[in-house]
């Protein structure tokens, strides 16, 4: 099986090959790829990664930069390289009304380019599971416009106006997914999204608020993947475990991370209530990858594919990004564990 058809049948529930293995970010690249002796443009392809994540990217014009030199998105938030420091600067912090949030810039859904999305879906299909857009969230998105306790204290005090957000959002977010999905085509099989609204320890908002402003927004994100036939796969971090059935039930196919240590449940038994409705990826533990030795990374990796990947359903990888601090040997290990799994006794089947 090449890694598109590994993927996909474990998304199946069928038993691949091998168990297919996946990563979101590799930030450690030059030390992978010191440890294997090849280019840091090699990386995915010599750890056997199955799937890659396409994009459209943004080509209209973006804020001005500030005097400080920090720069914005098409949202107006920080960007990824100013986020830290440029975290005061939310344009709808002070919004109190639905008018100022109509008032805001948003972005164009007209203005990605979705041509070359596909060029890159198509280029990738032949051998591996392309998955996109990635991280377009709401929640997330809103608390970057409002700023994150802002945000929570407009969901209580002012519903209103967080729900103008979130819906402008949506709204925007809906009709670029539909676009990259009819753009590639049967070269992205997969609608692949991502929202945090959890930590370590349960949820930030109450069950009640994510089934009153989210869920409805959600359900209508996953059926434009699946009205165009596509496969769900949705990341959300910690312990979701409250709603995670409230997701299958609206079309949730892959859940990625699956932070199995922040779980009120074992592996197994989050095999045994969902194993036969969602296929997950990730659980392999990011926040310990950097102090465990290569060969106690080999055992992890077997206890997690011994855990979720009977009977398909399972891809395994890190239940985050592979940070700078991973030794690149230990990434090495992580993979070459999964590709070669073997277990005396134990049948993928």
């Amino acid at each position: 099986m090449n890694g598109r058809e590994r993927e996909l049948a474990a998304i199946r529930h069928e038993v691949p090959d091998r168990v297919p293995t996946d990563v979101i970010c590799i930030e450690n690249g030059e030390a992978v790829a010191a440890a294997l002796g090849i280019e840091p443009g090699a990386v995915m392809e010599a750890l056997g990664i199955d799937g890659r994540i396409v994009g459209a990217g943004y080509t209209g014009p973006l804020p001005p930069p500030t005097a400080q030199g920090h720069s914005f998105t098409e949202w107006g938030t920080p960007s990824t390289g100013d986020y830290g420091t440029a975290r005061g600067h939310y344009p709808l912090a002070d919004a109190d009304s639905v008018a100022q949030v109509e008032a805001h810039a948003w972005p164009s859904p007209d203005r990605y380019d979705y041509a070359q999305a596909a060029r890159s879906a198509q280029d990738l299909a032949g051998r591996y599971a392309v998955r996109g857009p990635y991280w377009h969230p709401l929640f997330c998105r809103v608390c970057d416009l409002m700023g994150m306790e802002q945000a929570m204290a407009a969901m209580i005090g002012r519903p209103a106006v967080f729900e103008a957000a979130l819906e402008r959002v949506f709204e925007v977010t809906a009709a670029y997914c539909g676009r990259l999905l009819d753009a590639c085509g049967e070269a992205m099989p997969i609608l692949c999204l991502g929202d945090d609204f959890a930590t370590q320890r349960g949820l930030m908002i109450s069950p009640w608020h994510w089934r009153r402003f989210l869920k409805p927004r959600l359900a209508r994100l996953f059926e434009i993947g699946k009205a165009r036939g596509k496969f769900v796969w949705f990341h959300s971090c910690g312990d979701i475990s409250a709603i995670l059935e409230d997701l299958i039930e609206i079309g949730m196919d892959v859940w990625e991370t699956v932070q199995l240590h922040t779980l009120p449940m074992s592996a197994a038994e989050l095999k045994r209530r969902y194993g036969r409705q969602i296929a997950f990826f990730g659980a392999v533990n990011t926040q310990r990858l950097p102090f465990w030795s290569a060969e106690r990374v080999r055992e992890e990796v077997r206890r997690c594919i011994e855990a979720l990947g009977e009977g398909g359903g399972y891809i395994c990888g890190p239940d985050h990004h592979i940070k700078p601090d991973v030794p690149g040997g230990n990434a090495v290990a992580l993979y070459e564990a999964a590709r070669g799994f073997r277990s005396a006794g134990y049948t993928l089947g």
